[in-house]
């Protein structure tokens, strides 16, 4: 039975989280490295790309339906995502946008050391999940805008319902 001395703050807890996506981050990354070392790189690069899209796909299964751009942020929100990375979101009937301040896995390549190159690299391949999830679902469409891994102070994720 858990006492209060147990208890996590949400600011630990929040640190446990960070830190299991970083792990996620660092270990895509030093898989990415070794495979571009007995294959060429650019077909590592399509291969994971390839395999993040499918995730978003699987992703976009489990949504609730129908589904739009508010349904995507507000999942943001309620499932805790949002402070883990530092989000605000906001939308109307057209869109929906998330602004991320803080992410755990350009974090994790920057802590490994990776180059500018390859944090920017990565991250676009891990958008593939996104862009997967937004083309598992009819009148949706993800764009990306500025991005931590490019140095910019955040990165702006836009959703867009097509349908209207």
């Amino acid at each position: 039975m858990k006492t209060a001395d147990d208890m996590v703050t949400r600011e630990e807890m929040l640190t446990h989280i960070r830190a299991a996506i970083e792990d996620r981050g660092t270990w895509f990354a030093l898989l990415f490295q070794e495979f571009a070392k007995v294959l060429p790189p650019e077909q590592v690069e399509a291969i994971s790309r390839k395999a993040i899209f499918e995730f978003g796909t699987l992703k976009a299964q489990k949504d609730p339906q129908p589904f739009t751009a508010k349904h995507w942020v507000m999942q943001h929100v309620e499932k805790g995502s949002a402070e883990v990375f530092d989000s605000e979101v906001d939308y109307s009937d057209e869109f929906a946008t998330q602004h991320m301040r803080y992410c755990p896995l350009v974090e994790a390549w920057k802590k490994l050391g990776c180059t500018p190159e390859a944090v920017k690299l990565y991250c676009d391949i891990a958008m593939e999940g996104d862009r997967g999830r937004a083309a598992g679902h009819d009148g949706i469409r993800m764009e990306l805008g500025e991005t931590l891994a490019t140095g910019c102070d955040y990165c702006d994720l836009r959703i867009v319902n097509e349908r209207l």
